[in-house]
């Protein structure tokens, strides 16, 4: 019989030559990816874990079976109705953000598993495709229970099939990441990129918070996700590698564009989890502290290996660490009826803490926190609409989310004119993307245009209903109407 290493290359490495057709014709570059290189240029692609197919049902099953125990011991609705109120719009940010572009990433890795230009990598991509169906099932699975408790947790399934702001903007990242690109482009932007950099500040800076919080069903999830991610993100440097040797400048230009992209998608989904809903006596480290080791560190030190140069707005993305997680979420704030969880103001306590990790610009973000505050304490408890903003935002024509680039007081937004249309972008790395390929995002209308063209209602109550498909029960509230403790309203006498 023989031994493992003897037989596993036969089972990875089977390419042939084609006898009646070209290999342009069975790898066509637009689905492929570029550079379009002949095979001989692949022959040697390799990843360390070199999986056969029946080691990974054995390993998949032992970890399916370690989740399903955790919940049947801490996943029940009462373990998930003992945490703190802010944990809990961790979860449903989460929970709605990622299980379905899980399986969007099924999609991308099906096509790599026919598209790559390896029958290695044709072979990691097709068990990518799996572990991507199993991230999709057990979120929704462990989330489903909960809805009978709290219909904010449907969104955990629904929030793709909205048109919800944050919807869009999520969509038009995941699409294009994982069902548009080509095999190359997959590869790179979401297995070196988002796996490789991003993905370990969710599943274990994220996990780390779940155990201090004591929400072990979370914690367990994540990292039995991680173990996936940590596989078949091997598939990315092996492909990186080899597109480096050939086209320098495109290998450049795809880091650089994946790591803004996915830096503005982490840190709302991220940066709101660890900065706002943690309880302040469970933060072991701010966002930025953590996006320092997982990401500045680690992912420099990978670029470094790999010969490759920071990105060039390398002083732009630092700088945005100090500020734009808290803009988006001051902003979001304010309009949190068109979200899906609820919100809460930091209290003076959790001020003083974020100052102090936050130094450099917090002076501007308390300041308007301060207005916030004057506004709930001159209304009611429970007065959503008083503390409520009314007028339609801006978004960025790239990565469509909110004109939140900057600071209060100096925003970054920047416009360009192209095709006979003015667009307009949160900052300068949005505008460069969009000007690397203007045909590719052109064509997209982000929410305010789609109001402009009436694809979508004006009005604030139609466009919540009608077009975000969220209803009283499901828009985002403030978690506790207003009503903190240290929020001192003054006597009904002394008003006016």
């Amino acid at each position: 019989m023989l031994k493992r290493d003897e037989w596993l290359p036969l089972a990875r490495k089977l390419d042939w030559d084609y006898s009646y057709v070209s290999e342009k014709d069975v790898f066509p570059e637009v689905a492929s990816g570029r550079p379009w290189l002949p095979h001989k240029e692949w022959k040697n692609w390799d990843e360390p874990y070199r999986t056969s197919y029946t080691e990974y049902v054995v390993n998949q099953h032992a970890k399916d079976a370690s989740v399903y125990a955790v919940r049947d011991a801490v996943g029940r609705l009462s373990d998930f109705q003992r945490l703190a109120s802010p944990w809990l719009n961790a979860l449903k940010l989460h929970a709605a953000a990622l299980p379905l572009a899980e399986f969007a990433a099924t999609v991308g890795n099906l096509r790599a598993g026919r598209f790559g230009r390896d029958s290695a990598w044709r072979t990691m991509a097709t068990f990518g495709a799996l572990d991507e169906l199993r991230h999709t099932q057990i979120p929704l699975m462990v989330m489903h229970e909960l809805v009978r408790w709290d219909p904010q947790f449907d969104w955990t399934h629904k929030f793709y099939h909205s048109d919800d702001w944050v919807a869009i903007a999520a969509r038009h990242f995941f699409d294009e990441l994982l069902t548009a690109a080509d095999a190359i482009e997959l590869a790179v932007g979401t297995n070196f990129v988002f796996e490789t950099g991003f993905t370990n500040l969710q599943f274990v800076g994220l996990s780390a918070l779940a155990d201090q919080v004591g929400d072990h069903m979370f914690e367990k999830m994540v990292t039995s996700i991680q173990t996936d991610e940590a596989r078949h993100a091997q598939i990315g440097q092996a492909v990186l590698e080899n597109v480096i040797k050939h086209d320098r400048k495109y290998a450049q230009y795809l880091l650089d564009k994946w790591f803004w992209r996915s830096w503005l998608l982490f840190a709302i989904v991220t940066g709101f989890s660890m900065d706002y809903f943690t309880p302040l006596e469970k933060r072991s480290c701010s966002f930025k502290e953590f996006m320092e080791e997982w990401i500045v560190d680690q992912y420099l030190r990978s670029l470094q290996e790999l010969g490759m140069e920071k990105p060039w707005y390398w002083d732009t993305f630092l700088e945005s660490l100090e500020l734009y997680h808290h803009m988006v979420y001051i902003s979001a704030y304010t309009y949190r009826s068109t979200v899906w969880f609820n919100f809460v103001v930091p209290s003076p306590e959790e001020r003083a803490w974020l100052r102090d990790r936050y130094p450099k610009h917090w002076d501007q973000i308390d300041a308007a926190w301060d207005r916030v505050i004057d506004r709930w304490r001159a209304s009611k408890p429970g007065d959503e609409a008083s503390v409520h903003g009314q007028a339609m935002v801006t978004f960025c024509d790239l990565c469509q989310l909110v004109l939140c680039g900057g600071t209060p007081s100096r925003n970054t937004a920047t416009t360009l004119d192209y095709g006979g249309r003015k667009y307009i972008f949160c900052s300068e790395p949005c505008l460069w993307i969009f000007g690397r390929e203007p045909e590719r995002y052109s064509g997209h209308k982000e929410l305010v245009k789609r109001v402009l063209s009436a694809e979508a209602p004006a009005a604030l109550p139609e466009l919540l209903t009608r077009y975000f498909r969220l209803t009283p029960e499901t828009w985002g509230k403030d978690a506790y109407g207003g009503d903190y403790p240290w929020l001192q309203r003054p006597a009904a006498g002394e008003i006016g």
